[in-house]
């Protein structure tokens, strides 16, 4: 006895939506919108707006360090790296710090001075957005540290 079955005639359409979707490739390593200070909400393409948080952040971090004044002991010409997220509801944080030894022995305030510039900063950033839904998003700050004695 044989039967069949009108699933393989035609295949049902949930069927034919999963193995659509399945055959979608999403990039979970791009967003359509980076994160955004509204400064930066201007900007007419991505790579723009990218560039805008990324010098905002700079220049927002800048201004909360530069008055801050740390004890080294001795000489440091380095390029510490900042992994920074920025979350679903546009909070950033940091979520690892690069350093070496030598900028560790040298400055060991670097680290809470970075955590308390970090807090410091507005909540007003929208966060990244990948097909409209709010993603988090991580960058890699390079900060130069420069201690001459």
């Amino acid at each position: 006895m044989v039967t069949n079955s009108c699933d393989f005639i035609s295949p049902k359409k949930t069927t034919l939506i999963n193995t659509e979707l399945a055959n979608s490739t999403i990039d979970f390593n791009d967003v359509d919108v980076y994160p955004l200070f509204m400064d930066c909400n201007n900007c007419d393409t991505s790579e723009k707006q990218n560039l805008c948080f990324e010098m905002e952040l700079i220049r927002r971090l800048q201004k909360l360090t530069s008055k801050t004044v740390l004890d080294a002991t001795g000489k440091v010409n380095d390029t510490v790296l900042v992994d920074i997220l920025v979350n679903t509801q546009g909070e950033i944080s940091i979520v690892k710090i690069h350093k070496n030894e030598i900028v560790a022995e040298q400055i060991p305030e670097l680290d809470s001075l970075l955590y308390k510039s970090i807090a410091s900063l507005p909540a007003a950033v929208q966060p990244s957005l990948k097909r409209g839904i709010p993603v988090n998003s991580m960058f890699k700050l390079p900060i130069l540290v420069s201690v001459k004695e």
